[in-house]
């Protein structure tokens, strides 16, 4: 806040209110937005999600707050929804001082209990990996003679500083102690499990529909995204009388009839309205997912049925998020299988974490869908198959990999296979002509998903039919080692739990009146442009797409 404007401040007594764009500008991952509320006695600071940067991931390193703002003057902070790239920059925030309140709606919080915790492994793992690459390649530089091989001296990947660095230098990536030998030149991890789970000690669920004031002058409501479970659209009020201003963030809104979950609830009003834009300029396509998931899995079982002498029958492996992605499935192959349209096989859930989740699902049936809960009223879990079998153990996931008695199912996470028990799986059985891996969402660029998918299935993302993709990749590698395919690969773009430039449409379509401003965020730069276009024709409504580090004044 400039003195030019404290002073009009003071003067007036008028309040007034900041915007700081600090993430998911012109990018998909990165939530952040920084508030600040200043009145004639008083400045509030806080933050509107506080998520991981997938695409830079080295950026999380740095300081991601204003200049002079450190996380120990943040008031507290407001969680639209349990994804990590919205959510999983809080441990670093209370490692380097944050010690506010963190609200969140109470599905999220009990997601953010087990998933902030898996970040914080993944974190430690990662460090442990660039540990390791810089003790190989520093005995490759002793064995050479140290210049054809020399170990680089910038950080490796999400190399980061100790807080006691951030603090001094917040602004510049942390430098190696160039007094320390190379092999000891390992990166420091984001933060750990134990800083996750201190994290998780700051969080307090909120219900949906109410309305709670946080600090003098601020208020916020949170409702219905139909995203994930417990993911809301968030609206802050700032200011009374007649200077208040209200201000809606989408978060992530779902698709229209989005599977299991109830759809978004409309909002009435705001003076400034911000929309992730993910699927800005695409639209999914409308057919009968189970159909296709039937015949996929069909098919699938007739190949699974072709014993092998080394690895028995054939398995069906489908990768999935943990969260959100791998109820729906469990839940479609229930279904086809109590309607008889695919045969009873075995289904092994093999991931804690989608085993924990699933049961945060049944905690918080009644935000499900009424024709979820219903089944849950006769005593129907629509989570688990008649054969179902949870491998929590890590002993039991790798016993899976052995040759099986009969052909039998594997959901595991990660969705885009770029970690997790699915991956080893994967390793074992991708060289099987009898097995099948069926993806059933986005797959990531440079992730192994994405490799195997093949070249049609990402040209045609929108959603039309996609041919198999098998001999689009004869080989990739895994853990480093190269892994014949042979398995068929299958894609279904039907679960998507983003809603396409229509849904996105449709719900800001329903407001009353018109926002001073909408702001876009979460999207590549043309999914960004082309929501903007359709905002403008559609609604007439003045759209900005934001810039990292930009300023708004919320008058």
């Amino acid at each position: 806040m400039t003195n030019r404007e404290m002073k009009h401040v003071t003067r007036t007594g008028q309040s007034l209110t900041k915007l700081h764009i600090l993430g998911s500008a012109k990018q998909v991952t990165g939530s952040m937005m920084m508030f600040e509320h200043v009145a004639r006695d008083r400045t509030i600071r806080f933050l509107l999600d506080v998520g991981l940067t997938v695409e830079n991931e080295k950026a999380d390193f740095q300081n991601r707050l204003p200049s002079g703002i450190t996380p120990a003057d943040i008031d507290f902070i407001i969680i639209s929804h349990a994804h990590i790239d919205h959510s999983g920059y809080l441990p670093r925030l209370t490692k380097l001082g944050f010690a506010g309140p963190v609200y969140t709606p109470e599905a999220s919080r009990d997601l953010l209990n087990i998933m902030l915790p898996d970040s914080g492994f993944l974190q430690e793992e990662a460090a442990r990996k660039n540990c390791a690459r810089a003790a190989k390649l520093k005995a490759a530089s002793d064995t050479t003679g140290g210049d054809e091989h020399k170990v680089s001296e910038k950080p490796l990947a999400r190399v980061g500083k100790s807080p006691r660095s951030a603090a001094k230098n917040s602004k510049s990536p942390a430098k190696p102690n160039r007094s320390r030998s190379k092999a000891a030149i390992c990166s420091e991890p984001l933060y750990t499990q134990e800083d996750a789970k201190h994290a998780l000690t700051f969080i307090q669920g909120k219900s949906l529909n109410v309305r709670y004031e946080l600090a003098p002058e601020i208020a916020v409501t949170f409702t219905e995204a139909g995203h994930i479970l417990g993911a809301a659209v968030v609206n802050l009020e700032f200011g009374v009388g007649s200077k208040k201003r209200t201000f809606c963030f989408t978060g992530n809104i779902g698709r229209k009839n989005m599977p299991l979950l109830q759809s978004v609830q409309p909002v009435k009003a705001a003076d400034y309205v911000m929309s992730e834009s993910t699927y800005g300029n695409r639209l999914h396509e409308v057919r009968d997912r189970f159909s296709i998931l039937a015949d996929i899995i069909n098919a699938a079982h007739e190949r699974a049925k072709v014993k092998s002498e080394k690895h028995g029958y054939g398995v069906i492996l489908i990768p999935a998020f943990a969260v959100g992605r791998s109820q729906i499935v469990l839940s479609d192959l229930r279904q086809l299988m109590d309607e008889g349209r695919i045969p009873r096989l075995k289904v092994f859930v093999d991931s804690p974490m989608m085993i924990r989740a699933t049961e945060v699902h049944r905690k918080h049936k009644d935000l499900l869908d009424a024709q979820t809960q219903a089944l849950f009223a006769e005593g129907i879990d629509p989570f688990r198959t008649a054969r179902q079998v949870e491998t929590m153990e890590r002993t039991a996931s790798m016993a899976l990999d052995e040759a099986q008695s009969e052909p039998v199912i594997i959901v595991g996470s990660s969705g885009m296979a770029s970690g997790g028990r699915i991956v080893n799986h994967l390793k074992v059985r991708l060289s099987g002509r009898q097995n099948t891996v069926v993806f059933v969402g986005y797959q990531g660029t440079g992730t192994l998903g994405n490799q195997l998918i093949g070249r049609d299935a990402r040209r045609h993302l929108n959603g039309t039919t996609i041919v198999p993709t098998t001999k689009e990749v004869r080989t990739v590698r895994i853990y480093g080692e190269p892994v014949k395919v042979y398995a068929q690969i299958e894609f279904m773009s039907d679960y998507s739990a983003h809603g396409d430039y229509n849904d996105i449409i449709g719900w800001m379509g329903k407001f009353e009146r018109k926002p001073k401003q909408v702001f876009l965020v979460h999207g590549d730069d043309e999914a960004l442009e082309a929501l903007k276009g359709h905002i403008e024709t559609r609604l007439r409504w003045g759209v900005t797409i934001p810039k990292a580090r930009q300023v708004f004044t919320l008058d």
